[in-house]
Order: C-alpha cells, then sequence, then structure tokens
C-alpha cells in the first residue's frame, strides 16, 4: 500500500498496546472532527471522529452505502469494496433493503437469540470438557472462539460444521485488504455460492426452522420473496461475518481482560447475575476494537457536520473506534467501567445497515464468558501479553492468531 497524497495517512498506525484507541483520533476529535485523510488505494476521504457525527453519517440518507456503480472510490483494498457484489444487502435501493431486512430480522431478534442460549451454552460447556481432558495450555481463539459461532451459524443455515474450513476462507476474505486479488476472492465467493445452492433449494421445497427456512415460509405468507442471489448473497455474509467478528471480538476481549487481573475478578464476579454480565460485555465492546479502518459511506447530497460541509459523492469514514472514546458521550472513556449504565457504543453500527446479528453477538459473547468463567475460573494467559502472536496487516481486523491460556 501507498500514500501519495498531502493528507495524513489512513488507517493510523495500530499503538504499542495493541488494541489501544490511536491517540490521532483524540486529537483530531478536539482540533479538527472532520478531517482529510489518504486511504491506500483511489484516493482521499473524510474521517468523521465525534460520536454525533458518526450517528448522523449513519443515519443521514444523504449518506449511503458504496455501490459498484460508484466506481473507482477511495477504498482500504484493491479492487472492488466488499459489498458491492449484485444481490448484495448494500447494493440494493433503501426501500428494497428495507424490504429483505425485514424478511430476515425475525431470525435475529431478541427472543430468538435468546431460544438459542441453551444449546450455546452446550457448544461452550463441550468445547471446554475438550479442553480440560487436553490439558493446558490451550488456544482460546482457535479451541473456543471460532468454534461456538461457528456452531451457530452452521444450525442457523442449516448446513454441515464439517465445511468449517471453506467458512474460514470465505471470512478471510470478508475481512482481507491485499491477500488477495480480485479474481481470488470471486472464485472462493462462487465456490461459497455452489455450496449453498442444493440447500436453498431443500429448504424452499422443504420449510424448517433455519433462516432458509424462515424466509421461505415468510414467502408463503405474504412476505416479500429473496431473489436467489440474494439469499447466496446473505447468507454468504453470514457464514463470513457471523463467526469472523464474534470469535474475533471475543478474543480481543479476552486478551484485554485477562491482561488486567482487576478486570477478570470483576467479570466473575458478574457470572451469576445475566444483568451485570450483560453491562460488563457491553462496557467491553465499546472498548474493544474489531478493526482499526472504520465503515465506508459516500455522501448522496451535501452533507454538513459542524463547521464543514461536504460535496456530494465524497466517501465518508466512520471511525466508529473513536467514537466510542469521545468524551462528550462516554465520561472517562478510557477507563473500562462495568458500572457504565449509559453506553450507546456505535460497536455494531447505526440506521438501516446497523449489525443484523448484533443481538445474536451479544448473546454468545456473553455465554462465551459465563461458561468460561464458571468452568475455568482460574484461566489466565500462558505466556506475557507482549508474547502473543498478531495477525498480519493484510486484513481489516486486527487480533491475536493465538491466545494461549492456561487454568
Amino acid at each position: 500500500m501507498s500514500h501519495t497524497s498531502e493528507y495524513p495517512a489512513f488507517p493510523f498506525e495500530a499503538p504499542d498496546q495493541r488494541l489501544s484507541c490511536p491517540v490521532e483520533y483524540e486529537r483530531l476529535r478536539q482540533e479538527c472532527p472532520v478531517a482529510r485523510v489518504s486511504l491506500p488505494f483511489g484516493g482521499d476521504a473524510y474521517l468523521l471522529t465525534k460520536h454525533q457525527d458518526i450517528v448522523k453519517a449513519y443515519t443521514d440518507s444523504k449518506s449511503g452505502m458504496i455501490q459498484a456503480s460508484d466506481g473507482d472510490v477511495p477504498r482500504f483494498q484493491p479492487g472492488r469494496t466488499i459489498g458491492t457484489e449484485e444481490g448484495s444487502l448494500f447494493t440494493v435501493s433503501d426501500e428494497r433493503h428495507n424490504q429483505i431486512r425485514r424478511v430476515v430480522t425475525r431470525a435475529f431478534t431478541v427472543k430468538y437469540a435468546s431460544g438459542l442460549q441453551p444449546r450455546v451454552a452446550e457448544v461452550t460447556n463441550t468445547l471446554i470438557d475438550k479442553m480440560e481432558r487436553k490439558g493446558p495450555p490451550a488456544d482460546l481463539l482457535n479451541d473456543y472462539a471460532i468454534q461456538t459461532p461457528m456452531t451457530v451459524i452452521c444450525e442457523l443455515l442449516g448446513v454441515p460444521e464439517q465445511n468449517e474450513a471453506l467458512f474460514r476462507q470465505w471470512g478471510h476474505v470478508l475481512v482481507s485488504t491485499t491477500d488477495l486479488t480480485q479474481q481470488e476472492k470471486d472464485a472462493l465467493r462462487d465456490k461459497v455460492i455452489a455450496f449453498l445452492h442444493p440447500i436453498i433449494q431443500q429448504a424452499q421445497k422443504h420449510p424448517d426452522n433455519t433462516v432458509f427456512g424462515l424466509l421461505a415460509q415468510a414467502h408463503e405468507l405474504g412476505d416479500h420473496m429473496l431473489t436467489e442471489t440474494e439469499m447466496f448473497m446473505f447468507a454468504a455474509g453470514l457464514i463470513g461475518a457471523g463467526f469472523e467478528t464474534v470469535s474475533t471480538t471475543f478474543t480481543n476481549m479476552a486478551y484485554l481482560v485477562l491482561s488486567q487481573p482487576a478486570l477478570i475478578q470483576q467479570l466473575k464476579q458478574r457470572v451469576d447475575d445475566p444483568q451485570r454480565m450483560s453491562l460488563a460485555i457491553e462496557e467491553l465492546l465499546r472498548v474493544t476494537p474489531i478493526g482499526n479502518t472504520g465503515r465506508p459511506r459516500i455522501t448522496r447530497d451535501v452533507l454538513t457536520f459542524g463547521d464543514t460541509t461536504i460535496p456530494q459523492g465524497e466517501v465518508l469514514i466512520l471511525a466508529s473506534q473513536s467514537g466510542n472514546f469521545d468524551e462528550e458521550i462516554f465520561p472517562h472513556a478510557k477507563d473500562i467501567d462495568f458500572y457504565r449504565t449509559t453506553n450507546p457504543t456505535l460497536t455494531f453500527g447505526r440506521g438501516i445497515h446497523a449489525c443484523l446479528g448484533q443481538q445474536l453477538a451479544r448473546m454468545e459473547l456473553q455465554t462465551l464468558w459465563s461458561t468460561l468463567l464458571t468452568r475455568l475460573p482460574d484461566v489466565h494467559l500462558a505466556v506475557s501479553p507482549a508474547d502473543v502472536p498478531w495477525r498480519s496487516t493484510g486484513t481489516s481486523t486486527i487480533g491475536p492468531i493465538q491466545l494461549p491460556v492456561t487454568w
């Protein structure tokens, strides 16, 4: 990647503390909350760092998702922006997006997530059983964090879990910025679609309680039917994002918490109190980054943030991590405070494109923590925090590639 612009290069370099919020964000929030930055490919963009501006960009109709028709816009990776493929939820009109989302939302409500919790608890306990039989040390990412959301996604879609390797590859495509060519990404997407084709057809013929089955039943009840391409793209996004984001978020949380003994003690005190544990998870979601690139949008009309007016057709970068540390919204934002009750985190986005699976993710994260701390209350890092290995810079997500723990 190379930056040739006069503006600061973005994403900012990761701080020495790995998951700490870059110091540049704090300076920009105070001095230049709407700043011009240079992206790795295609040119310059406007970086939004204040909570209120980011919320506005998420929710204002004058700020939209980048589509294939927008052409060679500034971006983080070579080739087209992920999500601009035909049939993606991100490329259709807002009206069509809302129709599709209304249908699929029934599989991602708080009630539906709560119904899955006993199964998630069963899965996490089974994984702890395996870790105990094998004995310490264990890798909290690969032995625990990845396996749980993988099982949930497979059961949601009604697909065999033995295809985990394919799903991991596809998850890598969704977060890759430089490692794969566009041709390689397209080839793997086609492989995922070919795998899903008979499963979707079976669900359409014999609807069940899987996501595909619910979509088929919704059509019978008179709701708008998803095209086959839309179903493919929805499922492909769910496979990649559904386990990649949860497993990375949990592992990053674990790195932060296990590096600070006082925090792990506070979490253990909440294991038997779901409401207090929920507040703690929300605070960890606020302070735990999954990536350092921000969410891209494009202005569909002239849009004003504070004293800055941005013309139509400009790329915006919504730095949710910066917004999550905005002192105007989160007093003592650098402190991890499990007693924080007002916590309007931007981690899952806002508006019509907010993360569809956020309630499911919250339930999985809370169950992962509750099971771990109940079964292995003495769990701690098996190496020093400085010796934990981290993934390469070729992805939009950040985090350990392994998290060795013992007990």
